[in-house]
């Protein structure tokens, strides 16, 4: 448990060491700042919504996977995995803990961007309704788009130092989950075995659609349309967890069949 303890640690130092994760940072703080300006007239929640959605697919995505990349190749580019297995910590663990870095960043980053806007909603005297519930919200995304990323960190680790290739297959993946989002073939399909449910991010949108507040005719024309296709937070998080157990059990197989 120790060495667990102290492998958790030394990740999260060799994280912070990256280029990336000072963008990330950057980024959870900079876009709030421009939906903000976007939304003038806006309330709290449809603040927090743009913030909370588009921060995160658009955003967190890609950088969950690049930052994936780099954590899991580091011992090889540095050859250091064989101190690390000496300790004694098996493959196994290590992916686990690698993995345990990334949740906590994928929530920190929409915590972040819920605290940004938060605060330019109390600058411009706009009432905080619904605090605690937009907080679940964020959080949960959080943990929903770690989830949504193991099929493409799968690939990355499959590729294993292709970065070139890593990072295509990422802004691939990412703009395929959300262009997917905005068609109505996908999005309106029952709950079974097709696109609308077996990826990532057109079942989050499915869940956190219900949680809008339509205007005008055509929101609200689309939004009772689309009702009957919203599915509850346990289809949600049982879906994404299930897919993401079973990437973590390939990310196994391919970095035990590696070569030390």
């Amino acid at each position: 448990m120790r060495a667990l303890h102290n492998l958790l640690l030394s990740e999260f130092k060799k994280f912070k060491r990256k280029k990336i994760f000072l963008f990330g940072i950057l980024a959870a703080i900079i876009f709030p700042l421009f939906n903000a300006v976007l939304l003038s007239d806006a309330n709290f929640v449809s603040i927090q919504s743009g913030v909370r959605e588009d921060n995160a697919f658009l955003l967190l995505m890609p950088l969950l996977i690049i930052l994936a990349a780099n954590l899991f190749f580091v011992e090889q580019d540095n050859d250091t995995l064989k101190n690390l297995l000496c300790i004694p910590v098996s493959k196994n663990q290590l992916i686990l803990v690698k993995l345990l870095v990334l949740l906590i960043f994928s929530v920190a980053f929409q915590f972040m961007g819920f605290a940004v806007s938060t605060l330019i909603a109390v600058c411009k005297n706009i009432p905080l309704s619904g605090f605690a519930f937009q907080l679940s919200l964020t959080a949960s995304t959080g943990v929903l788009m770690w989830a949504a990323a193991f099929p493409c960190i799968v690939l990355v680790v499959w590729f294993n130092k292709s970065y070139i290739l890593s990072v295509i297959i990422v802004f691939f993946y990412t703009l395929l989950n959300y262009v997917m989002h905005f068609s109505d073939a996908v999005m309106m399909q029952t709950f079974g075995i097709n696109a609308g449910t077996l990826m990532p991010v057109p079942m989050i949108f499915r869940w956190l659609y219900q949680f809008y507040t339509p205007t005008g005719e055509i929101q609200t024309e689309f939004y009772i349309r689309f009702s009957q296709y919203f599915v509850s937070a346990s289809v949600c998080f049982g879906v994404l967890l299930i897919e993401a157990a079973v990437c973590i059990f390939l990310m196994m197989r391919i970095y035990r069949s590696r070569e030390i």
